[in-house]
């Protein structure tokens, strides 16, 4: 398999296979996402999801804080967001798959706030690679059309077995 510049993919895992497109995957499909999801883990990726159903930008923060082991200082905006995820950096992984689920309906109410939230994302994520550690952020949607602007200098995208629009219409 070679990416779209030409290079030999062959040897790359998932992990590389979506990094050369962004920081930002997204997925439709709940059984794609599982399987997806189940090689991060069996790559020694710290994987943590949120259910984002019913989220606010207040109870965001308290379940990001929560989930991903924030101090108690946490200041529960996005500056805090970034300086915290930043410092989640460990060598014991190879890196953190942070996963956002039924994030359409979240993203309908707090537009602005979910972009944010995406865009720290994909900014800590290059740091980390300077170290060759790799945080991946995951999107999965229920509106298979949900598109974003672009987060950290690339546009989110779908995953490779969702990539065309006729593979995420009318299925689940």
């Amino acid at each position: 398999m070679t990416n779209d510049m030409g290079y030999d993919l062959g040897d790359w895992g998932l992990d590389l296979k979506t990094l050369q497109h962004g920081p930002i995957c997204m997925y439709h499909r709940s059984s794609v996402l599982k399987e997806d999801l189940t090689w991060y883990a069996n790559a020694n990726y710290r994987v943590v999801e949120f259910d984002t159903d019913g989220w606010t930008e207040q109870t965001a923060h308290e379940a990001l804080a929560i989930g991903l082991g924030f101090p108690d200082y946490y200041g529960r905006n996005l500056d805090a967001f970034n300086d915290c995820l930043g410092d989640l950096y460990s060598a014991d992984t190879h890196g953190l798959v942070v996963v956002f689920q039924h994030f359409d309906e979240f993203t309908r109410n707090e537009p602005s706030f979910c972009w944010g939230l995406l865009n720290v994302i994909a900014h800590v994520s290059r740091h980390w690679l300077l170290s060759g550690q790799r945080l991946i952020g995951i999107v999965q949607s229920d509106d298979p059309h949900l598109r974003y602007d672009p987060v950290g200098g690339s546009t989110p995208f779908w995953n490779g077995a969702e990539w065309l629009d006729a593979s995420r219409v009318g299925k689940q």
